[in-house]
């Protein structure tokens, strides 16, 4: 049952409106938010950009709205946003403190208030380092719940919840239903192309929407120009490409995380091998994996690392071209080095060629 079938309940209720129109089915997430709420009270939703945390939020929200009086969702992406919601959530509590000057004090009151009771739920959206929020939580020992997300995967001492692309079967299902076709095919194609990614498969279904494409045609198109897709915006407020724009700045500040992410993007291979990485001093390439972690923008496994596919497409795009054939050819002594295969043929026409433009 979608949240459009469930009317939010009596009380404080401030979670914005969202379609389940661009939202695949996630019940298993949904049903993993739940159980780690139930045992700990506070939820952290973490991944990349583009995984639909912020939808999996709200839809919580909604299909749980009776087991709440108050839910309130919070712009959690800095202390000033912060302070601004929860002054708003002192004045909707009728608190007197809402009225003074001061945020500190409307953050207490809404604390104090908030921590002696249950049947709450606040959502912190876009926390952006764990320890800032910190302040911002009420005492969850009466019940009440904290959803937080965030690209940060590491919230010591909590469990966290993992959100990645959705399963190939919902993929599919979704661009069929989102564009009207029957080419289960191309949709199967389509969503490996697109790494089963919620925000480019939204992005993808609006964009045959609105411009009558079929599924097969949209899918060749993105094989010879997926960067320029994934930046137009269509009806989207955010695309694939701005999704990312903060953290690969951050990134880009960093020399040895620019590095090993622009070595990672001309890598053909889903999991790279740690011992393919052996020219970097292990100190740096530690630096490196724990500054692009902090974005989501690298997965580490047991002995390898992983970079979603349309990172590598982005990261590709913004490159020089100078710096594209250089980490090109970096790539390919690891690939030979390795006995690998050798990069595809869209990497070497990435690395020939000036980056795209919309």
């Amino acid at each position: 049952m979608s949240h459009s079938e469930v009317p939010p309940p009596p009380g404080i209720w401030s979670v914005p409106a969202s379609t389940s129109r661009n939202l695949a089915a996630r019940d298993d997430l949904l049903t993993e938010i739940g159980a780690t709420l139930a045992r700990r009270g506070v939820a952290p939703l973490c991944g990349l950009g583009g995984t639909g945390k912020t939808k999996l939020a709200i839809e919580y929200a909604y299909r749980n709205a009776g087991a709440y009086d108050t839910v309130f969702l919070i712009d959690g992406q800095s202390q000033a946003t912060m302070d601004a919601s929860f002054a708003t959530l002192a004045a909707e509590m009728r608190l007197p403190e809402h009225e003074q000057l001061d945020p500190a004090r409307a953050v207490g009151a809404v604390r104090s208030k908030l921590g002696r009771r249950g049947r709450w739920l606040l959502l912190f959206d876009g926390v952006r380092d764990p320890s800032e929020v910190e302040p911002y939580i009420p005492s969850v020992s009466h019940g009440g719940h904290i959803l937080t997300t965030s690209q940060n995967p590491i919230w010591r001492g909590l469990t966290t919840v993992s959100v990645r692309g959705i399963e190939r079967a919902e993929s599919v299902r979704f661009l069929l239903q989102r564009t009207g076709e029957t080419d289960a095919e191309s949709a199967d194609a389509l969503a490996e192309e697109l790494g089963d990614l919620p925000l480019a498969l939204a992005q993808a279904g609006a964009y045959i929407e609105e411009t009558g494409r079929p599924l097969a045609e949209y899918l060749a198109l993105f094989r010879q120009r997926p960067a320029a897709l994934l930046e137009r915006p269509v009806s989207f407020p955010v695309t694939v490409a701005t999704a990312w724009e903060s953290a690969l700045a951050a990134v880009f500040s960093h020399q040895a995380a620019a590095e090993l992410l622009s070595l990672c993007a001309f890598l053909p291979m889903d999991a790279i091998p740690r011992r393919s990485l052996g020219e970097y001093d292990p100190l740096a390439l530690d630096d490196a994996i724990a500054m692009l972690r902090l974005h989501s923008l690298i997965e580490v496994r047991p002995h390898a690392l992983s970079v979603h596919r349309l990172v590598k497409i982005v990261v590709r795009n913004q490159l020089r071209r100078d710096d594209r054939r250089r980490w090109m050819e970096a790539a390919r002594r690891i690939v030979q080095a390795s006995g690998r295969i050798s990069p595809s043929t869209e990497e070497e026409r990435e690395g020939r060629t000036e980056p795209e433009s919309g």
